[in-house]
């Protein structure tokens, strides 16, 4: 090592550490604003988007069977009128 590449060597090191330190800093904010959204989330009420789709399964099946339900629901009221009259 020459007398002129120590200087470049300290200043490389120093710009090395100062990387790893903003790394360091870099992943303690993302846990940071991580945390601060999550608790702001936790907040209000949302849904996971596995959780809705589940909902709308839920749903079409309802509905599936209410239209069956409402449609049988006229056949016996055609069926009582016809015994009615």
């Amino acid at each position: 090592m020459t007398h002129q590449q120590q200087p470049l060597d300290d200043i490389a090191e120093k710009i090395a550490g100062g990387i790893r330190m903003l790394g360091g800093l870099k992943q303690g904010a993302e846990a940071q604003v991580r945390g601060i959204v999550e608790n702001a989330l936790s907040q209000f009420d949302v849904v996971t988007h596995e959780r809705m789709q589940v909902q709308e399964v839920m749903l079409k099946k309802a509905k599936e069977e209410l239209h069956a339900l409402e449609a049988r629901v006229a056949e016996l009221e055609a069926a009582l009128k016809k015994l009615s009259q």
